[in-house]
């Protein structure tokens, strides 16, 4: 996280920088998806972008974790630890081609990189020399899952700045290790506001 968004920043600055001539724009936004994968995890987030033209835009997204899985240790009368999973962070940058469909409508691809970082918080046991259990004691984990990201969406303009969407991505495959394989796949919907 702390080296994409100095790369982040620094593209879009280049962008703005090449291309003042252009018919450009940036724009801003919010996001809130629902992702599957071996959780169902959803997440809550801000868009920064930049509008080249009618049909080219560079975007970065950025969230956070809303609603991972979580159940307890122990029986539901007498639970005696907690035991969650969610996104600690997300972030993308996607380059976003965008075609006109109808005045208001334009369907558009994105592909890109995405990383997320997970979190584990739960208790271990704490073993005496015969294998008995004498404790427990709480742990954290984290662990990235990164590459290449792509999907499509649909997009509607409200009026000249305010727009809403939905699309659809297909993440980098969650891979905890070597003998486990999952999909991961997100839907987003969300609005922009141009200026």
């Amino acid at each position: 996280m702390k080296k994409i968004l100095p790369l982040t920043f620094t593209i879009l600055v280049s962008a703005y920088a090449s291309s003042v001539c252009a018919e450009d724009s940036w724009y801003f936004g919010a996001l809130y998806n629902a992702q599957e994968s071996s959780r169902d995890f959803n997440t809550a987030g801000v868009i920064v972008g930049f509008q080249y033209n009618n049909y080219l835009a560079l975007e970065t997204r950025f969230s956070t974790g809303t609603s991972g899985y979580s159940s307890f240790y122990g029986t539901p009368e007498d639970p005696w630890g907690n035991y969650s999973e969610d996104i600690d962070t997300q972030a993308a940058i996607l380059l976003k081609a965008s075609y006109p469909i109808f005045d208001s409508f334009k369907l558009y691809g994105l592909a890109g990189y995405t990383k997320t970082k997970l979190e584990t918080n739960g208790l271990g046991q704490t073993n005496d020399s015969n294998g008995n259990i004498t404790g427990n004691y709480p742990f954290k984990h984290t662990e990235s899952e990164n590459g290449f990201s792509y999907g499509l969406g649909l997009n509607y303009e409200i009026n000249a700045q305010f727009s809403i969407f939905i699309d659809y991505q297909v993440l980098p495959d969650f891979e905890p290790n070597s003998s486990f394989s999952k999909s991961w796949k997100s839907t987003t919907i969300g609005a922009n506001y141009s200026f």
